[in-house]
């Protein structure tokens, strides 16, 4: 299994987060999302080894109207 951090710039209330979430899950080859309530701007994603997974996953975020960045874990 492999993780990404994402950072997002912008703040997310609860329905959003969790709508978010289950469209990443939703994804082939993600096996989990994680939002930490204490922080509206991160995400972390884990999933299985794919070819391109952390691009496909920009992407999908982009493609919300999202601005989102790769952070270190």
């Amino acid at each position: 299994m492999n993780c990404i951090n994402v950072y997002i710039g912008e703040s997310l209330n609860t329905r959003e987060i969790v709508k978010l979430k289950h469209e990443i899950l939703a994804l082939p080859h993600v096996v989990d999302v994680e939002h930490p309530r204490h922080d509206p701007h991160n995400l972390t994603i884990e999933y299985e080894s794919h070819e391109n997974m952390p691009t496909l996953l920009m992407e999908k975020l982009r493609s919300r109207g999202l601005h989102p960045d790769i952070t270190s874990g």
